[in-house]
This record gives C-alpha cells, sequence and structure tokens, in this order.
C-alpha cells in the first residue's frame, strides 16, 4: 500500500504544475502599459508574478504583479497588475512602469501557502504531497477570520489574509480535488486528485479555533458556510466535474 502511495504521489508531482519560481524577461510590450509578452509557455491562465525594474544598480524594484491571460507553446501574454505590492519591506516598491527587459519572475512566493481543507486527513495528506511548500498554520486564517467575525471567508477575506502574510497561493480542497489558487488573480491554475477515507467537513473549514461567529450587529453576513464543498465549489467558480 505504502508502494502505491510512493507512487501516486510522485505521479501528481511530475504532472502538477510547477510552483518554483521562474525568472525571464518582458518583450513586446504594448504602448499603452498593461500587457507584455513572456518567453515561457503552456502556463495556465491567471498565474501571476512581480516585474522587477532592474535599471538600479543597488535596489531591486518591484514595479507591480502580472497575471497570464493567454498562453501558447513557447511564451504567454501577461497582463499588469498595479494593485497593492506584496508587503515585503525589505523590497523598496517605485512608481515606474514595464518596459521591454524587464525582469518577470513567475509564481512569486507560490511556495508560501495555506490549506483550507474539510478535515485534518485531506489537510495531512496535502502536507505529505507537498513537503517543498511552506505551508502557514490554518489557525491563523482561523483566528483572522473570528476577530473579523468573520463564519463564511469569502474571495476578499482569503486574499487580504494571503497579501498581509505573504502568501503566493492557496490550496482549497474541494470534492476529492486539491485545487491551487492563485492569491493574486484567485484563479484555480491547477486541480489534484486527493482521495481520503475521512468524507467528514468542518465549518468554515478545518481549524482549532472555535466559536467564528458574526458581530452582533451584522445583520447581513452569513453565519455560516453551509455546506462546505458546495461553499467552496461555488466560491471558487467551479463548475461540474472540475
Amino acid at each position: 500500500m505504502k508502494i502505491i502511495f510512493t507512487i501516486f504521489a510522485f505521479t501528481i508531482s511530475v504532472f502538477a504544475t510547477n510552483l518554483s519560481e521562474q525568472t525571464t524577461t518582458l518583450s513586446n510590450v504594448n504602448v499603452d502599459k498593461k500587457e507584455a509578452t513572456i518567453s515561457i509557455g503552456k502556463l495556465s491562465i491567471g498565474q501571476s508574478g512581480i516585474i522587477v525594474n532592474t535599471d538600479a544598480k543597488e535596489n531591486k524594484l518591484i514595479i507591480c504583479y502580472a497575471t497570464v491571460v493567454s498562453s501558447e507553446n513557447n511564451s504567454s501574454l501577461v497582463k499588469f497588475n498595479f494593485k497593492e505590492i506584496i508587503e515585503q519591506h525589505a523590497m523598496p516598491t517605485t512608481k515606474l512602469l514595464p518596459k521591454n527587459g524587464d525582469t518577470f519572475v513567475l509564481n512569486h512566493l507560490y511556495k508560501n501557502s495555506m490549506i483550507i481543507a474539510p478535515n485534518f486527513k485531506a489537510l495531512s495528506e496535502t502536507k505529505k504531497l507537498y513537503p517543498n511548500i511552506n505551508f502557514l498554520d490554518t489557525d491563523l486564517f482561523g483566528a483572522y477570520l473570528k476577530i473579523n467575525n468573520t463564519p463564511a471567508p469569502t474571495k476578499e477575506d482569503i486574499l487580504t489574509f494571503a497579501h498581509k502574510n505573504d502568501l503566493g497561493s492557496i490550496f482549497v480542497i474541494v470534492n476529492d480535488k486539491i485545487n491551487i489558487v492563485d492569491s493574486v488573480s484567485f484563479a484555480v491554475i491547477d486541480s489534484i486528485p486527493l482521495t481520503t477515507d475521512d468524507k467528514t467537513s468542518s465549518s468554515p473549514f478545518h481549524t482549532n479555533v472555535e466559536d467564528i461567529k458574526v458581530s452582533t450587529f451584522s445583520f447581513f453576513e452569513l453565519k455560516s458556510i453551509g455546506e462546505y464543498h458546495r461553499y467552496y465549489k461555488k466560491l471558487l467558480g467551479l463548475k461540474d466535474g472540475k
């Protein structure tokens, strides 16, 4: 049984999306500074990275995010995203615009992640499959939701928490699949099968933080996510069979 599991895990590692950072340069930056081409192909729509201006001799300046909007065999088109840059105070930011020759770092911080899982078994099996990922303790997200009186996390709640904690990806387990979600675009960039013998689910996910409730005066907030898999399937925009 252990041999079968090892082979299964190896198969996943071979065919799953490469979550390692990859560095390339921008080309064909269009005149309105909204899109550019990178020389990496076969990417998932929604994969993101950062653009770094390399003119400065001493400091590399982060300009903005960029997300993949189309991809071919040997190249991809990325769209610039000028939302607030990842909170890394060690790297200065700037108001410069992207240009040809600037560096693009694909999958920036993807190996910093967290897991939203229905139960402990699904959580622990996911960690075994991805030993090289630095998973933040999900209880920290549970505590964040409790402090903010949010028992039903929204897309904005997840992205804000990920941004504050420098998480490049979020692993969300829905219907026996690990959905790897980009923390900039909130797009599902890959889905990996995950089968466990535990079919139970917790609300809003598996966490040791208890009694996450809405504020007394929050009349329009959801008091519960309801059925776990249905909630996150809708939140991620997953269709039947995905």
